[in-house]
């Protein structure tokens, strides 16, 4: 690709999305542990091979992924409010705007950020990542508006009754969405991991909006389609699902009959938290998407990051470079994929990232680029893919 070719602009017929997250923190929407990566994926035991081995070396000359793209896909990144201001690491910043073409905010748009005290709204660090975005002509896209986790104290402790909670969801809904009309915000997340992830329950308790609010998703959902621009997409994004599986099942069969009763859910979000050695056959992960896409929804691998349990050598590196190459041509071949996105892109704040599920702060270098913003064998598999 010629070196000033970039993702600037959106392709006229069709476009994908590949979204990085910056990870700074516990900002992801759920981090999972490692016990639970085995449980919702088989166990791998061999080395994976690249799709592109000889393609790497050849590739890299001064190449990012937003050039390799060559105007066919957004690249993406989440930013983080408070390392973009970190004047001690510009690091950070110049990558992201270098290498990137969308973002969503790491924390900055959730409920405990921007309504810290009931309809008391404060949304100066999500309007600050979306100017910095702005000012680069990048996407800007919102993440989330409700969810189990990440709320105020008040919200999450409160004793209100459903009618309430129901009118306090749609004050929040709508007056975040409306902030950012018109098309500041390209899609929100509307609802986050809302189902359950076995038994006989579509939805997991989640304070404290079930099972005080059976409806509380499809109201989400009713409240941002009223509140949106028109063209702004609305998702639900959840982990677990991204093959064949319990939970896929659910949620696909939650989504059809949103739809089928009439509640508009444009598009669906894959997290994809997979490891080395436990990640969803790419094979499943087609299928899924093929029958989601038959409901017409837009699809989004959202915060894939793969695992490395040390010792992470070469050839642990190969296989975590074959398992984001292995993803990323997934999404290319399913028309309706138009997001491929990691939970981070250095392995140098992981650490802190993990605390809570990772008490023992090992790095488990699960990201493209190392500690010392260093492409690593991940980096050069998904410039070989888009390269391809």
């Amino acid at each position: 690709a010629a070196a000033n070719q970039t993702l600037k602009k959106i392709p006229p017929m069709r476009t994908f999305v590949v979204l990085l997250v910056l990870c700074t923190g516990r900002g992801t929407s759920r981090p999972l542990t490692h016990a639970e990566i085995e449980t919702f994926y088989p166990r791998q035991n061999s080395v994976l091979p690249l799709l592109y081995p000889s393609r790497p070396a050849a590739a890299a000359a001064n190449q990012t992924l937003r050039q390799a793209a060559n105007g066919r896909i957004f690249i993406g990144a989440a930013s983080n409010y408070n390392m973009l201001h970190n004047v001690s690491d510009p690091r950070y910043k110049e990558l992201f705007n270098e290498q990137f073409s969308l973002t969503t905010a790491e924390n900055s748009c959730k409920w405990k950020t921007t309504e810290a005290a009931l309809n008391k709204f404060d949304f100066s660090e999500c309007d600050s990542v979306c100017a910095n975005a702005q000012s680069q002509n990048i996407t800007f896209r919102g993440h989330n508006l409700c969810w189990s986790v990440h709320n105020p104290d008040w919200l999450a402790n409160g004793t209100f009754s459903p009618a309430q909670l129901k009118n306090i969801l749609e004050a929040h809904i709508t007056t975040e969405v409306k902030h950012f009309n018109p098309h500041r915000a390209y899609c929100w997340d509307v609802v986050n991991e809302a189902v359950k992830d076995s038994g006989n329950d579509t939805f997991k308790p989640s304070a404290p909006w079930y099972p005080a609010v059976p409806d509380y998703v499809s109201l989400a959902f009713i409240y941002a389609a009223a509140a949106a621009s028109p063209g702004v997409k609305l998702f639900y994004n959840d982990y677990g699902a991204e093959g064949l599986n319990e939970k896929s099942d659910k949620i696909y069969n939650m989504i059809r009959d949103m739809k089928q009763s009439g509640v508009r859910v444009d598009g669906i979000g894959l997290q994809m938290h997979v490891s080395v050695d436990n990640y969803p056959p790419f094979d499943d992960v087609a299928a899924n998407m093929k029958r989601l896409a038959a409901l017409g929804l837009e699809i989004q691998i959202t915060e894939m990051d793969v695992h490395c349990v040390p010792p992470c050598g070469a050839d642990r590196l190969k296989t975590q470079a074959a398992i984001y190459g292995g993803m990323l041509q997934v999404c290319l071949n399913q028309p309706n994929c138009t997001s491929f996105e990691m939970w981070g892109f250095t392995d140098r704040y992981t650490s802190a990232w993990n605390a809570h599920y990772n008490p023992t702060h090992v790095n488990m270098q699960p990201l493209p680029w190392d500690i010392n913003y260093k492409e690593k064998p991940a980096f050069f598999e998904l410039l070989a893919v888009l390269s391809h």
